[in-house]
């Protein structure tokens, strides 16, 4: 069994997780494959996922993403709904106003 090391697969820059994450789609891309055209794979679909990716058949493309817990500066703070001033005793007389 070949257990390359993630720096041979991945730049300095790229997670780590993200790899894991990719060789994990690509795996299970590899089994739908296989049961489509009714093939038994002899050697495990991480294995060959893996394979593929040191290949150079398939690479990592990160998109940057922002953090959710605070806002940014493009978007302004939703402040709390303020409550109503009309109350449920309003409500009540203007209904039994109408016939």
């Amino acid at each position: 069994m070949l257990k390359p090391s993630a720096d041979l697969i991945i730049d300095p820059k790229q997670s780590r997780y993200s790899l894991v994450v990719g060789v994990a789609k690509r795996a299970r891309q590899i089994v739908e494959e296989a049961e489509k055209a009714g093939e038994i794979l002899v050697e495990k679909p991480v294995d060959l996922a893996v394979h593929d990716f040191m290949e150079g058949k398939y690479r990592l493309i990160e998109q940057p993403v922002e953090n959710d817990d605070e806002p940014s500066d493009s978007e302004p703070y939703d402040e709390p709904a303020a409550c109503s001033d009309h109350t449920a005793e309003e409500e009540t007389d203007s209904s039994e106003e109408q016939p």
